[in-house]
């Protein structure tokens, strides 16, 4: 991929569902390979709507999506499945199988891509190690802290070495030093390479961190700083 063209690419986007909801109003945007992004804005701006574009679990009612410089529109089912390993997903609610242990619930995106079995267990260890859960490898959900829980959803999230990784308020379940924790190692995660993109309500994260900011409003950009001195509305 050539350094000029953005690893993301919205040209022009609208969405609007059957009710007659404009989510996105003909929205345009470019996020480069390496960027980390804070989205943020009130409910209702269309922030969750944008997660589920770039996912492609929903279709953008006009306009164009591009990957690399590729647009996604035309993509087959196989190839959605394949587009999607681009992308790690990390929620506020972790969405872990309280059933399986932190092993089996990382190896698990492994697995689903037909990883085998001494690569995933050499892989798993070493994401797991990353996040800083080494001596949790066998406990279950039920065992960890908020915190842990949701260093775990990350490691999922991270296993398969997505080139783009949204985390949709991965702080929002979490107290003030968990927070941190979290933010740090997406820090460490983006400067490993990976473009992150996060969506939050916590103001005081993103005046923490000093990246940039695009601040949306009715299915629209309001806003869009990079690195500090800004200022913005405290949703």
């Amino acid at each position: 991929m050539s350094e000029n063209v953005p690893i993301i690419r919205l040209e022009r986007i609208s969405k609007s569902y059957q009710e007659g909801v404009d989510a996105i109003d003909n929205l345009s945007l470019e996020i480069n390979k390496g960027e980390f992004v804070f989205v943020v804005g009130p409910s209702g701006s269309g922030k969750s709507t944008l997660i589920k574009l770039l996912l492609k679990e929903i279709e953008p009612t006009s306009g164009q999506i591009y990957l690399r410089g590729k647009s996604i529109a035309s993509l087959r089912r196989r190839q959605i499945s394949k587009y999607r390993r681009e992308i790690g997903v990390v929620f506020q609610n972790f969405k872990l199988l309280n059933d399986r242990n932190v092993f089996e619930n990382v190896a698990l995106a492994q697995r689903v891509i037909g990883v085998s079995k001494w690569n995933m267990n050499r892989n798993v260890a070493s994401i797991l190690s990353l996040v800083g859960l080494t001596e949790k490898i066998l406990s279950n959900p039920s065992e960890l802290s908020g915190g842990e829980q949701q260093r775990v959803a990350l490691a999922r999230a991270l296993v398969n070495r997505p080139s783009i990784l949204l985390a949709d308020e991965p702080t929002g379940n979490l107290d003030p030093k968990n927070a941190h924790a979290m933010m740090d190692l997406l820090d460490d995660v983006n400067k490993l390479g990976t473009t992150v993109m996060v969506v939050t309500h916590n103001p005081d994260v993103v005046d923490e961190m000093k990246k940039r900011v695009i601040v949306m409003q009715d299915g629209k950009v309001l806003s869009d700083k990079v690195e500090g001195g800004y200022e913005y509305e405290r949703y």
